[in-house]
């Protein structure tokens, strides 16, 4: 049985083919192919697809096919998120001749093997306790969007992914510096403030421009060159903020990383997800070493009369970028 599994990012769309070995279990699979593409190089995502397929002469070849994207899946169809494309399951499968397809929430693709998960594809940040229950995994994804979602291990004996939009909750800010960058955004948008619009690639820039705006930092004329000049700017102010090379990227990162916490630990309690809150999307593993400094742990338990809930949990960063891929073939095989 021959599968492809997607994973549509606001940045990258990663594609890969995969060969069922047989087996019964939904994970035995073996990768043949797999290439990343930039998610705006082409109007649609079956484009991609296409090229993918003619690449690997797999055309006619799949039997069955999921794809995660960024933004709620109805009715099997999706207005992804942070890019130009609207999908319907069924027209994606009749245009491509794959008979069998399925359309998750990307989040929920990578949920789907949270449980799995070993020491060599984790870096931990707070370990938890042994003695908790596992029975429901949750993950939070900073990177071009802010992803969210959670897997639930039902009677039969399975773990089961569930879609979220939590990303997309309210800004809660809970000190003075807080409360500024909320009013800020609020002038600076002028409308509704997300979490997403601070933990993000683009929060990150909106969390710099709160500092330089309200003279909290100065910015130093070569950063602000280097920054315009960067097709990333937020990979500037995160590597200078790691080096510790300019006050205002060091604050800016610190911010990042005491709001990433904090929306952990709401996480935990949202879900009861006892069993790990893990931290995915693309920044968590580049800024794990600011991670590691103890601010965001210490956001992370402080959650006044619920805080034993969320210390007994794991906190984790997924260092292996490739999970939602094997999340979406396992979806896939199990068609």
């Amino acid at each position: 049985m021959t599968i492809l599994a997607g994973d549509a990012g606001g940045t990258k769309t990663r594609l890969a083919l995969y060969e069922r070995t047989g087996s019964a279990d939904p994970l035995a699979l073996e990768r043949l192919f797999s290439a990343d593409f930039e998610s705006r190089s082409a109007p649609s995502l079956e484009e991609i697809v296409r090229e993918f397929l003619g690449r690997h002469h797999a055309a006619g070849r799949i039997e069955a096919a999921c794809i995660g994207l960024p933004g709620p899946v109805v009715g099997g169809s999706v207005r992804a998120t942070n890019l130009p494309w609207v999908i319907e399951e069924r027209a994606f499968g009749e245009n491509l001749g794959i008979p069998k397809v399925r359309l998750v929430n990307d989040l929920a693709a990578t949920a789907a093997v949270l449980p799995l998960l070993g020491p060599e594809d984790l870096i931990t940040l707070h370990p938890g306790r042994e003695d908790r229950e596992r029975r429901v995994f949750a993950i939070l994804a900073p990177g071009t969007g802010l992803g969210q979602a959670y897997s639930v291990l039902g009677a039969d004996g399975r773990h089961h992914p569930f879609p979220s939009e939590g990303g997309h909750v309210e800004f809660a800010p809970k000190d003075e510096l807080e409360f500024n960058l909320l009013k800020y955004l609020q002038e600076k948008l002028r409308k509704r403030v997300s979490i997403e619009r601070v933990l993000s690639g683009p929060g990150i820039m909106n969390i710099y421009s709160f500092l330089r705006d309200r003279s909290y930092c100065d910015e130093p004329e070569p950063l602000r060159t280097e920054i315009a000049a960067a097709p990333t700017p937020a990979g500037v102010v995160t590597d200078h903020g790691l080096k510790g090379t300019h006050p205002i990227c060091i604050k800016t990162l610190d911010i990042f990383a005491r709001l990433l916490g904090s929306q952990a630990g709401d996480a935990v309690l949202t879900y009861l997800s006892t069993g790990g809150l893990f931290l995915g999307g693309g920044i968590p593993p580049k800024v794990a070493a600011k991670l590691q400094e103890g601010g965001t742990v210490e956001a992370y338990l402080r959650k006044g009369r619920l805080s034993p809930l969320v210390e007994m949990t794991p906190l984790h960063i997924i260092k292996n970028d490739r999970i939602a891929l094997l999340g979406t073939a396992a979806i896939a095989a199990g068609l």
